[in-house]
Protein backbone atom coordinates (compact mmCIF):
# COMPACT_ATOMS: atom_id res chain seq x y z
CA UNK A 1 0.00 0.00 0.00
CA UNK A 2 1.42 3.40 -0.95
CA UNK A 3 1.37 6.44 1.37
CA UNK A 4 -1.71 8.08 -0.18
CA UNK A 5 -3.73 4.84 -0.07
CA UNK A 6 -2.75 4.42 3.61
CA UNK A 7 -3.79 8.00 4.38
CA UNK A 8 -7.14 7.51 2.64
CA UNK A 9 -7.68 4.21 4.47
CA UNK A 10 -6.85 5.66 7.90
CA UNK A 11 -8.72 8.93 7.36
CA UNK A 12 -11.87 7.33 5.94
CA UNK A 13 -12.13 4.93 8.89
CA UNK A 14 -11.48 7.74 11.41
CA UNK A 15 -13.94 10.18 9.80
CA UNK A 16 -16.67 7.51 9.47
CA UNK A 17 -16.29 6.50 13.13
CA UNK A 18 -16.23 10.14 14.30
CA UNK A 19 -19.55 10.64 12.49
CA UNK A 20 -20.93 7.45 14.08
CA UNK A 21 -21.63 5.94 10.68
CA UNK A 22 -21.71 2.30 9.68
CA UNK A 23 -20.36 1.21 6.31
CA UNK A 24 -24.00 0.84 5.18
CA UNK A 25 -24.74 4.44 6.13
CA UNK A 26 -21.56 5.63 4.41
CA UNK A 27 -22.45 3.68 1.24
CA UNK A 28 -25.90 5.31 1.20
CA UNK A 29 -24.46 8.83 1.62
CA UNK A 30 -21.68 8.44 -0.97
CA UNK A 31 -23.10 6.11 -3.60
CA UNK A 32 -20.02 3.89 -3.22
CA UNK A 33 -20.72 0.23 -2.45
CA UNK A 34 -20.26 -1.06 1.09
CA UNK A 35 -17.77 -3.68 -0.13
CA UNK A 36 -15.66 -1.05 -1.94
CA UNK A 37 -15.66 1.22 1.14
CA UNK A 38 -14.58 -1.74 3.29
CA UNK A 39 -11.74 -2.52 0.87
CA UNK A 40 -10.63 1.12 0.93
CA UNK A 41 -10.65 1.22 4.74
CA UNK A 42 -8.61 -2.00 4.91
CA UNK A 43 -6.14 -0.67 2.33
CA UNK A 44 -7.04 -3.40 -0.14
CA UNK A 45 -8.18 -1.04 -2.91
CA UNK A 46 -6.65 1.89 -4.74
CA UNK A 47 -9.69 4.20 -5.12
CA UNK A 48 -10.18 6.11 -8.36
CA UNK A 49 -10.50 9.89 -8.46
CA UNK A 50 -14.23 9.41 -9.15
CA UNK A 51 -14.64 7.24 -6.04
CA UNK A 52 -12.70 9.72 -3.91
CA UNK A 53 -14.93 12.50 -5.28
CA UNK A 54 -18.07 10.60 -4.30
CA UNK A 55 -16.70 10.02 -0.79
CA UNK A 56 -15.74 13.66 -0.13
CA UNK A 57 -19.05 14.92 -1.59
CA UNK A 58 -21.06 12.46 0.46
CA UNK A 59 -19.21 13.21 3.69
CA UNK A 60 -19.05 16.98 2.98
CA UNK A 61 -15.30 17.08 3.60
CA UNK A 62 -12.33 18.43 1.61
CA UNK A 63 -10.03 16.25 -0.46
CA UNK A 64 -7.21 17.24 1.90
CA UNK A 65 -9.06 15.76 4.90
CA UNK A 66 -9.20 12.42 3.11
CA UNK A 67 -5.79 12.35 1.42
CA UNK A 68 -3.27 13.88 3.83
CA UNK A 69 -2.00 12.59 7.17
CA UNK A 70 -4.03 13.89 10.09
CA UNK A 71 -1.76 16.11 12.11
CA UNK A 72 -1.40 15.04 15.71
CA UNK A 73 -1.02 17.57 18.52
CA UNK A 74 2.16 15.83 19.65
CA UNK A 75 4.47 13.59 17.64
CA UNK A 76 7.40 12.03 19.49
CA UNK A 77 10.31 10.74 17.40
CA UNK A 78 13.24 8.70 18.74
CA UNK A 79 16.24 8.97 16.39
CA UNK A 80 17.68 5.77 17.88
CA UNK A 81 14.76 3.71 16.54
CA UNK A 82 14.34 5.46 13.19
CA UNK A 83 15.56 3.52 10.15
CA UNK A 84 18.38 5.06 8.14
CA UNK A 85 17.04 7.07 5.24
CA UNK A 86 20.41 6.91 3.50
CA UNK A 87 23.49 5.07 4.63
CA UNK A 88 27.01 4.20 3.59
CA UNK A 89 28.20 1.52 6.00
CA UNK A 90 31.15 2.80 8.00
CA UNK A 91 30.90 6.32 6.53
CA UNK A 92 27.63 8.04 7.39
CA UNK A 93 23.93 7.61 8.03
CA UNK A 94 21.00 9.95 7.56
CA UNK A 95 17.70 9.51 9.39
CA UNK A 96 14.61 11.51 8.47
CA UNK A 97 13.07 12.71 11.74
CA UNK A 98 10.23 14.77 10.26
CA UNK A 99 9.01 14.48 6.67
CA UNK A 100 8.03 17.37 4.44
CA UNK A 101 4.56 18.80 5.07
CA UNK A 102 2.87 21.15 2.62
CA UNK A 103 1.91 23.65 5.31
CA UNK A 104 5.34 23.77 6.92
CA UNK A 105 7.70 23.38 3.95
CA UNK A 106 10.60 21.78 5.81
CA UNK A 107 12.13 18.41 6.63
CA UNK A 108 14.36 17.51 9.57
CA UNK A 109 17.19 14.98 9.55
CA UNK A 110 19.66 13.44 11.99
CA UNK A 111 23.06 12.87 10.38
CA UNK A 112 26.01 10.92 11.76
CA UNK A 113 29.37 10.99 9.95
CA UNK A 114 32.11 8.65 11.16
CA UNK A 115 35.67 9.96 11.87
CA UNK A 116 37.60 10.79 8.69
CA UNK A 117 34.53 10.41 6.47
CA UNK A 118 32.55 12.70 4.18
CA UNK A 119 28.82 13.00 3.53
CA UNK A 120 28.25 14.77 0.21
CA UNK A 121 25.12 16.67 -0.82
CA UNK A 122 24.15 17.72 -4.29
CA UNK A 123 22.78 21.19 -4.87
CA UNK A 124 19.17 21.70 -3.79
CA UNK A 125 16.45 23.60 -5.62
CA UNK A 126 16.59 27.38 -5.71
CA UNK A 127 15.37 28.90 -2.46
CA UNK A 128 16.37 25.87 -0.36
CA UNK A 129 18.10 26.59 2.92
CA UNK A 130 19.79 24.28 5.46
CA UNK A 131 19.90 24.94 9.19
CA UNK A 132 22.50 22.72 10.82
CA UNK A 133 23.26 22.25 14.53
CA UNK A 134 26.29 20.17 15.53
CA UNK A 135 25.47 17.89 18.47
CA UNK A 136 28.86 16.18 18.80
CA UNK A 137 32.20 16.31 17.03
CA UNK A 138 33.36 19.04 14.68
CA UNK A 139 32.11 19.57 11.15
CA UNK A 140 33.96 20.98 8.19
CA UNK A 141 31.53 22.14 5.49
CA UNK A 142 33.03 22.44 2.02
CA UNK A 143 31.18 24.58 -0.53
CA UNK A 144 33.19 24.87 -3.73
CA UNK A 145 36.59 26.31 -2.67
CA UNK A 146 35.36 27.57 0.70
CA UNK A 147 35.52 25.70 3.99
CA UNK A 148 33.67 26.46 7.23
CA UNK A 149 34.20 24.87 10.64
CA UNK A 150 31.16 24.30 12.88
CA UNK A 151 31.79 23.07 16.43
CA UNK A 152 29.60 21.42 19.07
CA UNK A 153 26.58 23.53 20.03
CA UNK A 154 27.15 25.83 17.07
CA UNK A 155 24.64 26.23 14.26
CA UNK A 156 24.98 27.24 10.64
CA UNK A 157 22.56 28.50 7.99
CA UNK A 158 23.49 27.52 4.45
CA UNK A 159 21.77 28.46 1.19
CA UNK A 160 22.10 25.03 -0.39
CA UNK A 161 21.88 25.84 -4.08
CA UNK A 162 25.52 24.74 -4.61
CA UNK A 163 27.02 21.27 -4.27
CA UNK A 164 28.52 20.85 -0.80
CA UNK A 165 29.67 18.24 1.72
CA UNK A 166 30.04 17.67 5.44
CA UNK A 167 33.43 16.35 6.52
CA UNK A 168 34.40 14.84 9.85
CA UNK A 169 38.09 15.60 10.35
CA UNK A 170 37.99 14.61 14.04
CA UNK A 171 38.48 11.37 15.98
CA UNK A 172 34.90 11.01 17.23
CA UNK A 173 31.61 10.69 15.32
CA UNK A 174 30.08 13.90 14.01
CA UNK A 175 26.38 14.12 14.89
CA UNK A 176 24.08 16.88 13.73
CA UNK A 177 20.50 17.86 13.13
CA UNK A 178 19.70 19.39 9.77
CA UNK A 179 16.52 21.24 8.83
CA UNK A 180 15.94 21.63 5.11
CA UNK A 181 13.64 24.60 4.50
CA UNK A 182 11.97 25.10 1.11
CA UNK A 183 10.94 28.48 -0.27
CA UNK A 184 8.58 26.80 -2.73
CA UNK A 185 6.27 23.82 -2.32
CA UNK A 186 7.88 20.54 -3.38
CA UNK A 187 6.58 17.25 -4.71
Amino acid sequence: MNAIDKNISDNLRRIRKNKNMSLDMLAEKTGVSKSMLGQIERGESNPTVTTIGKIVDGLKISYEELIYVKEEDVLLVDSETMPAYRERQGKYQIKKLFSYERKRRFEMFYIRVEPGQVCGRIADAEGTCEYITVLSGEMLVRIGNKEHIVKVNQSMRLISESEHCYCNKGNEPLEMNLILSYENEIG
